[in-house]
């Protein structure tokens, strides 16, 4: 603990960037935070830090107060991020939820271990996909749909009293998909992941379909003050409503990123 704050000890920022490979843990940054000094050979630089998730101290961002000091200096506080990006979620703390930040750490940290897993197998110079070339044109044709930006405005997305078509779209496009064989993938785990993400659109659209009414542009969603105007108590269920469409959106956006990363490696 440093003054007010209560700040990570060295051991655990090291831990920390240890697990997630010495990379950053933002989506699709990936951005290495280690590496050879130039000014000695004996010496290496490292540029990354370890973020708070809650923050650090009273009126820091996504500061939460009911959690100890020790919590707030624990590794589960933490995230390995380079510095542009350990700042932005800072500066842009609106944008940014806890439960996103800690889902980028769980990525980063799966991310790691995958390619530990792949690095201990196989020596680089002998690396081949071990996915067959259809599986490869699947997952360009998955990847096309839910791109990264894509992706991102989904995530993005509040769900609030207006929802238009261009978060929906693609979601539409993954249910067509779902059904045509020529998406299937051969893979076992690839095929798990596809059907994994066709469910989680489905529950995203049965819950999302409930409150929705279309609209040439987009959707009309929950609009919470004209939803509890005649019944002020109601304003509670209409806000759990739209938190459950976004934590839905939430996941099926981490699947999908999943798809996106193998394909991105491969």
């Amino acid at each position: 603990m440093t003054g007010n704050r209560d700040d990570f000890s060295q051991s655990v920022k090291t831990v920390l960037a240890g697990r997630a490979g010495w990379k950053c843990s933002f989506p699709q940054c990936n951005r290495s935070t280690a590496g050879p000094a130039v000014e000695s050979h004996d010496k290496w630089i490292k540029n990354g830090v370890a973020a708070h998730i809650t923050a650090a101290a009273p009126g820091g961002p996504r500061y939460d107060a009911s959690i100890s000091p020790d919590q707030r200096s624990d590794i589960s506080n933490a995230i390995w991020m380079c510095p542009t990006h350990g700042s932005l979620i800072d500066k842009e703390q609106a944008a940014y939820t806890v439960e996103e930040i800690k889902s980028w750490k769980i990525e980063a940290e799966s991310r790691a271990a995958r390619e530990l897993e792949r690095s201990s197998a196989t020596h680089p110079s002998q690396a081949t996909s071990p996915y067959s070339s259809k599986d490869i044109a699947t997952l360009a044709s998955y990847s096309g749909v839910m791109s990264y930006q894509v992706i991102e405005l989904i995530r993005g997305e509040r769900f609030g009293s207006f929802v238009r078509h261009d978060v929906t779209n693609p979601l539409y496009q993954i249910l067509e998909m779902k059904g045509n064989p020529r998406y299937k993938f051969q893979n076992s785990a690839l095929e798990k992941l596809r059907q994994n993400l066709a469910s989680e659109v489905e529950a995203f659209f049965t819950h999302f379909g409930q409150q929705s009414a279309g609209l040439p542009s987009g959707y009309e969603y929950i609009n919470v003050s004209e939803f509890s105007r005649n019944d002020p108590e109601s304003r509670s269920y209409w806000e759990e409503q739209i938190y459950e469409t976004q934590r839905l959106a939430q996941g099926l956006c981490s699947t999908a990123m999943r798809l996106l990363e193998i394909k991105e490696n491969n």
